[in-house]
């Protein structure tokens, strides 16, 4: 399923994720999405860009996230789907 324009929300695991969420809000939109990431080539998605909401493609918060296993982040999906906790 895509998950293009769709909300997520962040929650922050390691130090870095919860600075991010401290700084940003914990709800962000799906602006990308992809199996395969140039900068993690042995690294299998699915990826997801994101930025938080409100903000277009060009803020400089914007990252590449993936939906499970992210070091970083649990991605939480909203807008209408049942949430899903993906770690």
């Amino acid at each position: 399923m895509t998950k293009l324009g769709k909300t997520i929300q962040l929650k922050g695991i390691s130090q870095k994720g919860k600075n991010r969420v401290r700084e940003h809000g914990d709800r962000w939109t799906v602006l990308a999405e992809t199996d395969h990431v140039l900068f993690a080539p042995n690294s299998q998605g699915p990826w997801l860009f994101i930025v938080p909401r409100g903000c277009d493609q060009d803020n400089k918060a914007g990252r590449w996230i993936k939906t499970t296993g992210d070091a970083d982040f649990v991605v939480i999906l909203l807008d209408g789907l049942d949430p899903q906790v993906e770690s």
